[in-house]
């Protein structure tokens, strides 16, 4: 047989009839703990492990009911696929079996975790409602960073999405989760920090069930939402954040307030203030035409009142003006009785005459002499007289 060609076919017939013909792997039954376990054109597609081993396993006709995490027995045979060179047990029947090695240990670290306090709601912080910049530690491939970051771009096209890339499973990826979380909590910007990945078995979850995980969710300063795996899977970091998510579409909602339901709500508050406003204003510009209504109302009536009073006291300094003009009417009328009882003009015109002489009034003979002209003032003119005698009565 030394030196024998053969081509992958021929291999891999060879391979597949060794199975086949292999009266003890016929009806065999093996246990593991279920993973990854789905379900395509009716039929179940999953593996079965153990630490250190795995086996691919299909169920034609799906009717077991198991979910990834179970420990099973399952009994079949095995089958080698010649054109995928793919070796897989066929299922004929699946039972439980016992409880699986990971899950123990979960129950266990979960236990211990909670009797310190780790999962106490009391120690739970207020997700912030207005986020400005939100942290995320997740890898920074495949669809849960998209996710979250489309659910917030729809949401909210102001927010920062600050992604600490990391691995989500296999080796090491504990460490680096741990790292992200304490990085972030130094970024005073970051108000919250969403802890992320997608759905898997309980194997690929098994980082976000290590203590030091855990540990690192419950001492952040910030505040954590945990959007690990699909709405069945529960792990130790949704057990210790302050706030688990369903999937990481549903952290990224949670964490991202609604920009435009903000906008339009601050547009019908600015709308009802307006309109409050308004009627208030209308409300006193009433009051205001009432008061002024009342008050001229009150005016007139003071007015009138006044225009009484006054026409009271008019009627009297009236009265009293006619009292005061009567009587200085009689005064008058006797100062002009003894006005004209003394008036030259009227002395003149009873036959008087008035003698001037320069100009300067003759009162008596004494003020003038022979042959002086004097002007002699009748009550209709002048005569202008010489003096030829004057007589001095004694």
């Amino acid at each position: 047989m030394q030196g024998l060609k053969l081509s992958i076919t021929q291999l891999n017939n060879y391979i597949k009839n060794i199975f086949d013909n292999e009266e003890l792997l016929i009806g065999i039954s093996v246990y593991g703990e279920v993973s990854g376990y789905k379900i395509s054109g009716g039929n179940a597609y999953f593996d079965i492990k153990e630490e250190g081993a795995t086996l691919s396993c299909i169920e034609f006709g799906a009717t077991s009911e198991i979910k990834d995490g179970d420990s099973v027995l399952i009994t079949g045979r095995l089958n080698y696929h010649v054109r995928f060179g793919k070796l897989s047990f066929v299922a004929s029947k699946i039972e439980p079996y016992g409880m699986g090695d990971l899950y123990k240990k979960f129950l266990l670290l979960k236990e211990k975790l909670e009797a310190e306090g780790i999962f106490d709601e009391r120690n739970k912080r207020e997700i912030p409602k207005y986020a400005k910049c939100i942290g995320v530690v997740t890898s920074e491939t495949g669809a849960v960073i998209h996710d979250i970051i489309n659910v917030a771009r729809r949401k909210n096209p102001k927010v920062d999405i600050l992604l600490y890339p990391v691995k989500v499973q296999g080796e090491g990826a504990e460490d680096e989760i741990s790292e992200g979380i304490a990085e972030l909590n130094k970024i005073s910007r970051v108000d919250v920090i969403i802890v992320a990945r997608g759905g898997g078995s309980m194997i690929d979850l098994a980082p976000f069930n290590t203590e030091k995980v855990a540990r690192a969710v419950f001492e952040s300063h910030k505040p954590i939402v945990s959007g690990v795996g699909h709405e069945t899977d529960f792990t130790l970091c949704d057990f210790a954040s302050d706030l688990r998510a369903a999937t990481p579409s549903v952290a990224s909602e949670i964490c991202v307030f609604d920009y435009y339901n903000e906008i339009n709500n601050l547009k019908a508050l600015e709308n009802l203030m307006f309109e409050r406003l308004s009627q208030k204003y209308q409300k006193c510009l009433k009051d205001q035409k009432l008061y002024l209504t009342l008050t001229l109302s009150n005016v007139g009536q003071k007015l009138a009142d006044y225009k009484a009073i006054f026409g009271q006291k008019l009627q009297k300094i009236t009265a009293n003006i006619n009292k005061v003009v009567e009587l200085n009417r009689k005064k008058m009328e006797l100062v002009s009785l003894a006005v004209e009882k003394n008036n030259p003009f009227a002395i003149l015109r009873q036959g008087y005459s008035k003698l001037d002489k320069d100009n300067k009034p003759v009162l008596s003979v004494k003020n003038i002499k022979e042959n002086d002209e004097i002007d002699n003032y009748l009550n209709d003119g002048v005569v202008v007289s010489k003096v030829i005698k004057i007589k001095e009565i004694k």
